[in-house]
């Protein structure tokens, strides 16, 4: 990365409170949280996708934060091991010698984007920022693609990358671990009866960013039906509102 860049005082800002609180995470709404608010003020996104490899014979574990509306379809796809844009993306930062990689129409580095664009187009993934860390022998460990960027990329949020990256990797394995040695059993089971089913398709919908009034039509209910299902749910999970429901919902394994 040519040339010093030098942080305003906001960004100053951010960057702290993004770090600070990235020291309280360890569970999945928790994280899901953080990269929908915190992290938005110097990575703004509409999906994060993280890539987690121990290596060791172990399965690779993919990540998906977001609140814009993907198919599990779509979603496999991108990160089939075999092509999917995820992977390439992985390989070509990797080869890349570790620097913030960056996919946009209006970045220098064009070559790359060129190789990509269809599958940013056919992912509706619109730009990519991408960056990880890596072990001691030089092993990708972990890889975070920012997606469904709207503004140009520069490079001043491959900076933004190169800051966050470490704390982004930590926050990642805290709640992996907390999840692998801290099961919920018979709290899972009892938290899915908390709420009806009917609630629980209105929660997936509030999941994907829908309105009551979309809502509504893709269940052939009223959007007043809809609020009234909204608010029963915010009661029952014991939240103020929407965003809060849904990351308590992630933690309790309602709509996943």
């Amino acid at each position: 990365m040519g040339g010093t860049i030098t942080l305003t005082e906001r960004e100053m800002e951010y960057l702290f409170r993004i770090i600070d609180s990235s020291t309280c995470i360890f569970r999945r709404h928790q994280f899901f949280l953080w990269s929908q608010g915190e992290l938005q003020s110097l990575l703004p996104h509409g999906m994060l996708i993280c890539v987690f490899d121990e290596g060791s014979g172990q399965s690779i574990s993919i990540e998906k934060f977001s609140r814009t509306e993907i198919s599990e379809i779509l979603f496999s796809e991108l990160c089939r091991p075999d092509g999917g844009i995820v992977f390439r993306v992985m390989s070509a930062w990797s080869a890349g010698k570790n620097q913030p990689f960056l996919l946009c129409p209006n970045n220098p580095n064009g070559i790359a984007y060129k190789h990509f664009v269809n599958d940013l187009k056919r992912g509706n993934l619109e730009r990519v920022a991408a960056h990880g860390m890596f072990d001691a022998n030089g092993r990708t460990s972990s890889l975070f693609a920012f997606t469904q960027i709207s503004g140009v990329l520069t490079e001043r949020h491959a900076y933004f990358l190169e800051l966050l990256a470490p704390h982004m990797h930590m926050a990642l394995v805290r709640m992996l671990f907390h999840e692998r040695h801290h099961q919920p059993g018979a709290m899972v089971e009892k938290s899915r009866k908390l709420i009806t089913d009917r609630e629980t398709e209105v929660l997936r919908y509030v999941q994907m960013g829908k309105s009551n009034l979309e809502i509504g039509s893709l269940l052939k209910i009223s959007p007043l039906t809809v609020k009234n299902h909204i608010q029963k749910i915010l009661r029952k999970l014991n939240v103020n509102n929407r965003a809060h429901a849904v990351a308590k919902a992630m933690a309790l394994k309602i709509t996943l």
